[in-house]
């Protein structure tokens, strides 16, 4: 049983170890780190079917061979032992997980160091053998380098999924505001006009005989929750993660330290909207959709009603902003665009196709697709523009 005084002890050290510069930029370690302290103090018997379900939302009937769990298990231990080199003197607790094992131990620093071999046994070992041995890592080595090469990440996500990679989702959000209507009450309103704090003020000069306040917070649309979770199960699945930042948050040092990843409008754009499709020369914004204009062709792509569905268009931009940094941005100025867009450059087999369009010539590229359906799980995505960046 864990006392009062000790359970603040041990919160006391869990703040300082999710404060430290190790654990700051990584939110999946310190949620991970979190949840293991929790469970411990709670004296939960934790596996990695248990951590995958509850922390990641993990199925394993459907792949029970997820390495998820033992990744983020891996690199946290590291990340604790590096910690512990640099500040254990300053320690009364000591968080330990032990090699192969998912339950968390509080130690004092006298046990810590317990567990710590005082001296290494010299061990003699014959040239022949030790030939022997260097031909087998040789082996050993080449194998890993052939796995990794086999195992490359998938087109597009290169960057994304590189394990020092500092990845940011940007999620397109509506600003509102508050206005004193006829009937006297105050209501949260969005106008496609005002989309941050200076369009707010041009609008407000405009429309004097509007009662109006800022409020302190946006909206967003149903796609968010949707694309967020897509692509946190695509990221879990090579063991990296990413940040989230809102659009009307973004500021231009984000985009210089970050593999970018946009979801959502481009209606409710700020920043990003002096970047996407920068570098186009065939694609421009139009009305509610995109147009193309190659030559002397020139082709409109709006959203169409029909009767039984609704035909959209949803442009995916892939390209780099800063040097050695890569961006995708999932546009549509609806849901349906951007989760279908999303769904398609999720999918391993659909990818491997696609890069087949591109014929070699480019990685980069901005995509132009045809969306239709009603359901979020009836939705058709057809390509319609290729334009490939050189």
């Amino acid at each position: 049983m864990i006392t009062e005084n000790k359970k603040r002890v041990i919160k006391e050290a869990l703040n300082r170890i999710c404060s430290h510069k190790l654990f700051v930029n990584s939110p999946t370690h310190v949620d991970l780190l979190k949840y293991l302290v929790e469970k411990t103090i709670s004296g939960e018997e934790l596996n990695e079917v248990t951590i995958g379900s509850d922390l990641y939302g993990i199925d394993y009937s459907e792949n029970k061979r997820n390495s998820t769990v033992r990744s983020y298990m891996y690199k946290l231990r590291k990340k604790i032992e590096e910690y512990y080199a640099e500040t254990i003197e300053n320690e009364d607790v000591i968080f330990q997980i032990n090699k192969g094992q998912y339950n968390l131990s509080f130690l004092s620093t006298e046990e810590y160091y317990k567990t710590k071999p005082n001296n290494k046994e010299s061990i003699s070992i014959q040239t022949k053998y030790l030939k022997l041995i260097g031909g087998l890592l040789l082996v050993v080595v080449a194998f890993f380098v052939i796995r990794t090469a086999v195992k490359k990440p998938d087109f597009v996500w290169e960057a994304y999924f590189d394990k020092n990679s500092q990845n940011l989702l940007v999620i397109s959000d509506q600003f509102i505001v508050y206005e004193k209507l006829s009937d006297g009450q105050t209501y949260g309103i969005s106008y496609p006009e005002i989309n941050n704090h200076n369009d707010f003020i041009k609008y407000t000069q405009k429309h004097g005989g509007k009662e109006l306040k800022t409020t302190d917070y946006t909206l967003m649309s149903k796609m968010a929750p949707y694309t967020v979770k897509t692509l946190s199960k695509w990221f879990n699945s090579e063991g990296v993660d990413f940040q989230l930042e809102l659009e009307s948050k973004l500021k231009y040092e984000d985009v210089q330290n970050h593999n970018i990843l946009f979801v959502g409008q481009y209606k409710t754009m700020n920043l990003s909207k002096s970047l996407f499709l920068k570098d186009s020369k065939v694609f421009t914004t139009f009305g509610d959709g995109f147009k193309y204009k190659n030559n002397n062709a020139e082709k409109i792509y709006n959203t169409e009603f029909g009767t039984t569905q609704k035909i959209e268009y949803a442009m995916v931009s892939y390209s780099s902003l800063s040097p050695g940094k890569s961006a995708i941005y999932f546009v549509s100025n609806n849901d349906i665009g951007v989760m279908a867009t999303v769904r398609k450059f999720t999918n391993k087999e659909w990818l491997t196709k696609f890069k087949k369009q591109l014929q070699g010539k480019s990685q980069h590229f901005n995509a132009l697709f045809r969306v239709s359906g009603v359901q979020r799980t009836d939705i058709s995505c057809e390509l319609m523009e290729l334009e490939v960046l050189y």
